[in-house]
């Protein structure tokens, strides 16, 4: 499942003043499925719903303040694989950081196995 371009609002930056107005970013996500029983049944039930995975996602952006691209990604891979029935999620997050470049990004991959635990609600 691969959702490209989805766009949020929130809190990231290093210094205070980047903290201070929400930033819009941008958020991939690549999520390992296995289709064939959703495509067997054609039924939502059996497949990852991607309305919800982009409510998900925003709702992690828009919900806290992060200081790292890198935080935003790690926290939101392991938001992910705790609400989703998938095995291993690719996040790329990018923003706008600097006159002098289009934007900055980071990208990961990470299982059950290398997620560290969600942050708590």
């Amino acid at each position: 499942l691969l959702i490209k371009g989805l766009t949020a609002f929130c809190r990231i930056g290093v210094y205070e003043w980047e903290r201070a107005v929400l930033q819009q970013v941008s958020i991939d996500v690549e999520a390992s499925i296995d289709a064939a029983r959703a495509a067997a049944h054609d039924d939502v039930r059996d497949a990852v719903d991607y309305g919800r995975l982009v409510t998900v996602v925003k709702q992690h952006a828009e919900g806290w303040s992060f200081h790292l691209l890198e935080t935003f990604a790690e926290e939101l891979a392991a938001l992910l694989l705790s609400t989703f029935a998938v095995p291993e999620v690719k996040v790329r997050v990018t923003k706008r950081a600097l006159p002098s470049i289009n934007h900055a990004a980071v990208e990961l991959v990470r299982t059950r196995a290398t997620a560290r635990p969600p942050r708590a609600a």
